[in-house]
């Protein structure tokens, strides 16, 4: 089976869901899936009023990634280290301000394991960091048993749109 059809697969059986634009007439350029237990929380019903708005942003900002013709290192950005191809998703613009985590399969697919408030991952070198970071290899594996993600620094592998600028800093 291609890692395509091991993404359909995944879908089908509700493992992964894709996230569709709630704009209608939006131009879909990129593809995202999420994993169940992120899209439980986008899709959780009503709670807290104030935590409800906040994921409705976030959802707008994971959208950005779908329609947007053109993609930042403010948007996305590859962590260290680059040999584990984890990327983030900064949904940054409100409070709390939240990271999505995920991977790319194929080329203008990521495939998004987890989220965490920013604030609770402390320093770039933190246990808390480390844990996501470990969380959503584990993940993929899970999804993907068979399938490596994409490793790559360069952001343009990974995602069309993406502007001239540094999506990745090594670290020393």
């Amino acid at each position: 089976m291609s890692i395509e059809d091991e993404i359909i697969d995944r879908a089908t059986r509700g493992m992964i869901f894709p996230l569709i634009p709630q704009a209608a007439g939006a131009t879909i350029r990129r593809a995202m899936f999420i994993a169940e237990s992120l899209w439980n929380e986008l899709n959780s019903p009503e709670g807290d009023p104030e935590w409800e708005e906040r994921i409705g942003k976030l959802r707008a900002d994971l959208e950005v990634f779908v329609v947007e013709a053109s993609i930042t290192p403010k948007y996305l950005f590859l962590l260290y280290p680059a040999a584990d191809a984890v990327w983030e998703i900064r949904s940054a613009r409100d409070d709390p301000s939240l990271r999505v985590l995920g991977l790319f399969p194929i080329r203008d697919t990521l495939v998004s394991t987890d989220y965490e408030r920013r604030e609770r991952l402390g320093g770039w070198q933190s246990r808390e960091w480390k844990t996501i970071k470990r969380r959503a290899r584990a993940m993929w594996r899970k999804l993907f048993p068979t399938y490596n993600p994409i490793v790559a620094t360069d952001v343009r592998r990974v995602c069309s749109g993406a502007t001239n600028e540094i999506f990745y800093k090594e670290r020393r």
